[in-house]
């Protein structure tokens, strides 16, 4: 727990935090990564001409850039538009083994976070990424904390990169209060998906529907494979955890009647496991979990043998719109601290990641495999669906065409085909997106940890579901308020 509040600590700067006079200009710019060596912007004008100073924007990384992002840096550091981009890896603050390998413990990562917070706090970070900041909540407490400004006013002055031409469903679930201070650039869909003949057609329900549901499945009938109470637990809460909790208000709801019930519909299934157990692949099932991180893989999700309808369901919530989307690691945001030119910088630097170009080719990853005697490219899976409209279009329509997954799949060694996607599920998968209300905040270990223990005493019948629902409310709150108090 000291730890802990050491960490956040670091985040009390922001009350105080200015711009630092003069720090930001440079004559001579670069960009220096640990794997790419060091980027130098061209230099401009005749030699007789006094050299033009660029101000300097600083960028918070840990250790290597995806080569798209450094490109990406790269681009803009040449383009000669009076800003230059310089990162910062705090992976060196680490150290290394005796192998020259980053560690990663407790400790560095405390030592590495409360160096970032502070250099965030002082002005010496101008942009940051949420991917750079050890947990994602740690956005989330710095944003609260006035540590960054609000974007959605730069983007009113925006033509390329707004609410008119982002996804402006998702720019609305960011923002607070209504101001936007993280701008998301890609998203994943978490849902739980079922067979429509068992799960129904209404994309969304509520926990008594889905206890309806599973009352009418046949016998034998499994959850994501299983019906031992944690591997039920695991699919149809674990992973809305996070809904419970408002890291903004410093503030948990494990108390409501909702999480309460939850439980008690989970404690009615088999004994815990003592081991892992592989799914029942031949047992009806009600729903799985399902990530859609693209669109080729949006489609493949839907698909089974049996050529059966899916319905997204979500996870089962009061509002029935319970399916979760995931910015993190996506989310970019600018310092308070920097001056009106400074802002105007890095403002063009993060829309950068919001443009077709960016966007488009950062969309697939792809790896070089040899296959049949020749090195081929091969599509390693999408990274998440764009922000960018256009650009969301235009993906869309290259699934259609085939153009990242072709119409087979190969499941155990048995070939299959599946189709590609049709403009009917792109329509479905628009306007589920469109409902969905509950963005994914991730959750502290701390936290995690606590509700893990009071859930496995209950389970364990070690107490009841009412004892189990306090003990969580009251430690969370005791943690979340030691946090915001720091």
């Amino acid at each position: 727990m000291k730890k802990l509040i050491a960490l956040l600590a670091a985040m009390t700067f922001f009350a105080g935090a200015v711009s630092c006079g003069g720090r930001n200009s440079s004559s001579a710019p670069q960009v220096k990564t640990e794997i790419y060596g060091t980027v130098s912007p061209p230099s401009t004008g005749s030699p007789d001409e006094e050299p033009k100073e660029n101000i300097t924007l600083s960028y918070a990384v840990f250790g290597r850039l995806d080569p798209e992002e450094y490109e990406l840096i790269k681009r803009f550091n040449e383009s000669d538009n009076g800003y230059v981009i310089v990162t910062k890896d705090y992976s060196e603050i680490a150290g290394t083994d005796e192998g020259g390998n980053t560690v990663y413990d407790e400790n560095s990562q405390l030592s590495l976070m409360i160096t970032l917070m502070q250099d965030i706090a002082s002005g010496e970070i101008d942009i940051v990424r949420d991917y750079y900041l050890g947990s994602p909540q740690n956005m989330d407490r710095l944003a609260a904390r006035g540590a960054f400004i609000d974007l959605s006013q730069l983007m009113a002055d925006d033509p390329e990169v707004s609410y008119s031409t982002l996804n402006s469903h998702v720019l609305e679930l960011h923002e607070s209060g209504g101001k936007l201070y993280t701008l998301p650039t890609y998203y994943t869909v978490d849902t739980l998906a079922g067979q429509s003949r068992y799960a129904g057609d209404n994309e969304g329900w509520t926990l008594d529907e889905l206890i309806s549901h599973w009352e009418n499945m046949p016998e034998g009938a499994t959850i994501s494979g299983h019906t031992e109470k944690d591997y039920v637990y695991f699919t149809i809460l674990r992973s809305k955890l996070a809904s419970y909790i408002d890291y903004e208000n410093a503030e948990v709801h494990f108390d409501s009647p909702e999480f309460i019930k939850t439980l008690e519909f989970c404690n009615t299934f088999g004994a815990l496991s003592s081991t892992y157990s592989e799914p029942d692949p031949s047992a009806a099932q009600l729903v799985s979990e399902k990530r859609l991180v693209g669109f080729a893989e949006y489609h493949t999700a839907l698909w089974n043998e049996e050529s059966q309808p899916v319905t997204l369901v979500g996870y089962p919530s009061d509002d029935g719109c319970g399916g979760i989307i995931d910015t993190l690691g996506n989310r970019f945001a600018i310092s308070a601290s920097v001056s009106d030119e400074e802002r105007r910088g890095a403002w063009e630097f993060i829309r950068s990641y919001c443009l077709s170009d960016y966007q488009t080719s950062h969309y697939c990853k792809t790896e070089k495999m040899m296959i049949d005697g020749q090195i081929r490219e091969t599509y390693m899976g999408a990274v998440g669906f764009p922000m960018n409209n256009a650009v969301y279009s235009q993906l869309a329509a290259d699934a259609m065409a085939g153009k990242h997954l072709g119409s087979t799949i190969s499941i155990s060694g048995v070939e299959y085909q599946v189709g590609l996607l049709t403009q009917d599920e792109l329509d479905r998968l628009t306007a589920y997106i469109g409902r969905i209300q509950q963005l994914s905040n991730g959750i502290d270990n701390d936290l995690s940890d606590i509700i893990q223990e009071e859930v496995s005493a209950y389970f364990s019948g070690e107490q009841t579901v009412t004892q189990c629902a306090e003990l969580i409310q009251n430690r969370a709150s005791i943690l979340m308020a030691e946090k915001k108090q720091t």
